[in-house]
């Protein structure tokens, strides 16, 4: 779970975070989908596919993701743990009309711990391209059992590395800060979201 990350970042000055292999592909007009498998993130190997619907012109878009993911052993993580679970959501997209580069998105479905919730997540892009955004998830985990912080929640920042590089480019920095890591509400750190990729 989260609250091993330690662990992976201690245990080795070379951690290989990310090594899959992915399949994008448009099968109807308005539809989106991918389908990806190996070493998804720091944390978690498996495969899984998403499918998106986003009619263009629209305001809204809907997704759906499910994965297959067992935990990487963090004393190598080119190995697995013994842990695996199902994990994925349904997500809904709504471009909010009164706030100019805002963005609303709510998923609802099991995270990595086996848990169940929502999470609701509210962002801006700004005319420089840098997003700025927060998240609340509020899980069955009680809050007890979950400790300090009762849920899970967290704020980040993107930056295009388009502002600060001579040639272009379309990565992102992303810098996030969470106040408590722990094991519920986490979801799992996919590389590529259709909703991104679709964005231009």
């Amino acid at each position: 779970m989260r609250t091993w990350i330690r662990e992976y970042v201690t245990s080795s000055d070379l951690l290989l975070t990310n090594l899959q292999l992915t399949h994008l592909n448009n099968p109807a007009q308005n539809w989106y989908s991918q389908a990806y498998a190996g070493y998804l993130e720091m944390m978690y190997a498996g495969a899984g596919s998403e499918v998106l619907y986003k009619p263009y012109g629209h305001s809204w878009a809907v997704g759906v993701d499910a994965n297959y993911v067992k935990q990487r052993d963090w004393n190598d993580t080119m190995q697995l743990a013994d842990y695996d679970v199902f994990t994925g959501h349904l997500t809904t997209y709504w471009q909010l009309p009164f706030i100019k580069g805002g963005l609303a998105k709510i998923s609802a479905g099991q995270y990595l711990a086996g848990d169940k919730g929502v999470t609701l997540d509210l962002s801006r892009q700004f005319d420089s391209g840098i997003i700025a955004g927060a998240y609340v998830t509020k899980t069955n985990v009680s809050a007890s059992d979950y400790g300090e912080g009762s849920f899970t929640k967290g704020f980040y920042i993107s930056i295009p590395l388009d502002l600060m590089l001579v040639r272009p480019t379309t990565q992102t920095a992303t810098v996030s800060w969470v106040p408590l890591t722990r094991d519920g509400g986490q979801m799992l750190g996919k590389r590529y979201s259709l909703y991104k990729l679709t964005e231009k």
